[in-house]
């Protein structure tokens, strides 16, 4: 029963935020699952999923439990489940997850610590792009 109240968490977007939506210098809390499709900058935190989508800009760091992002998000991220960038979809900064998917053809400019439940194993990956469907590390910046 715990995983099905779990799944429903996840699964529910309380709020949503449209695309003509332009919000600066706050801090966003969310119980349950939100939906950006504005501007938003400013910290976030929510208990379910934050979805980004393609229209959504974020400048801030996020604290959630899963996220979805095909929009744009320039701050640090931290998921106690799995981040999920689409194709359309551009991070700039930090991630920490247990699991991450990174699609063909988005973009992610950072540091990414993969690390189980038990904090044993870290991976990281430094300022990586997915192109052709493998990690290809940026141009250097020099």
């Amino acid at each position: 029963m715990r995983k099905s109240k779990q799944r429903d968490k996840q699964a529910k977007i309380a709020t949503l935020l449209g695309e003509d939506v332009i919000i600066e210098n706050g801090m966003l809390k969310a119980q349950y699952g939100l939906r950006i499709d504005g501007r938003y900058k400013g910290d976030i935190n929510t208990g379910g999923t934050l979805v980004i989508g393609s229209s959504g800009i974020v400048k801030g760091n996020i604290q959630s439990e899963n996220i979805v992002v095909a929009g744009n998000i320039k701050g640090n991220i931290n998921s106690s489940n799995q981040v999920h960038i689409q194709d359309t979809g551009r991070v700039e900064g930090d991630i920490s997850c247990l699991s991450i998917i990174i699609d063909e053809g988005a973009v992610f400019i950072g540091n990414c610590s993969i690390t189980k439940e038990t904090k044993e194993t870290e991976e990281t990956i430094n300022e990586m792009i997915v192109k052709d469907g493998k990690f290809t590390e940026l141009p250097s910046k020099e």
